[in-house]
């Protein structure tokens, strides 16, 4: 009997005791979730006005606008009119929206013509004076050979050749193909002097020559005229 009342009392401590704890910690989790939240402040007074607005101004008249761009239109056609008195024109209809179109006369499409012909045939010629080495003149004396025209730039000249005949040699015309690099590819007699040794030793000299080097990847041709002097 007095165990079970000592058992009962002890249910019942134990129980307060487990009770309290867990009051205790809710109420820490409480407060510390109430103090966390942040303050809240009220609402300011504001301020409400009514801001007026500027009404836009009144647009004239689509009327008066169309009148006022046809008069600017008009002034500008009578203007480009008067700036545009070159050859005959074309009379315009009386209908509406029509527009003068100037027309050349025809000598200018004949100077026009003949211009393009002459620009055209210029450029042709300083092409084809450029793929060419042109005509070139030789003096040969007993020391040296005074070689000048043509369209391309002599580098280099081999020495003088010894040229032995026993009559006056005539003149000498060879014809030469100049590489890109400037080097005499081929040389062909046009004209003979008369005396085959001269004549090879002539072609022997010519293939020596050198020439300015150019960027066109052509063969140029030339022609060369020896002409002799004694001494």
């Amino acid at each position: 009997m007095l165990r079970s009342a000592v058992e009962e009392l002890l249910y019942w401590i134990i129980s307060i005791l487990i009770n309290l704890i867990l009051l205790s910690l809710l109420t820490t989790v409480f407060i510390v979730k109430v103090q966390e939240t942040p303050e809240i402040y009220p609402l300011r007074v504001v301020d409400i006005r009514e801001l007026e607005v500027k009404k836009p101004k009144r647009e004239r008249s689509v009327v008066r606008a169309k009148s006022s761009a046809k008069k600017t239109v008009s002034r500008k056609r009578k203007g480009s009119a008067k700036k545009r008195k070159v050859g005959a024109t074309v009379t315009s209809a009386h209908e509406k929206g029509d527009v003068k179109v100037p027309v050349q006369k025809e000598e200018d499409v004949s100077v026009l013509a003949d211009l393009e012909k002459r620009i055209e045939s210029r450029l042709k010629r300083e092409k084809r004076e450029k793929k060419e080495v042109g005509s070139l003149s030789a003096v040969v004396t007993g020391k040296e050979v005074r070689i000048k025209g043509g369209t391309r730039r002599i580098v280099y000249t081999p020495p003088a050749p010894e040229l032995v005949s026993t009559e006056f040699p005539s003149a000498v015309r060879v014809r030469i193909w100049v590489s890109p690099e400037g080097k005499v590819v081929k040389a062909l007699l046009l004209q003979r002097s008369g005396n085959v040794n001269i004549d090879n030793t002539l072609l022997t000299y010519v293939r020596g020559i050198r020439f300015e080097k150019v960027r066109d990847e052509e063969v140029q041709v030339g022609e060369i005229t020896f002409s002799f002097q004694g001494g």
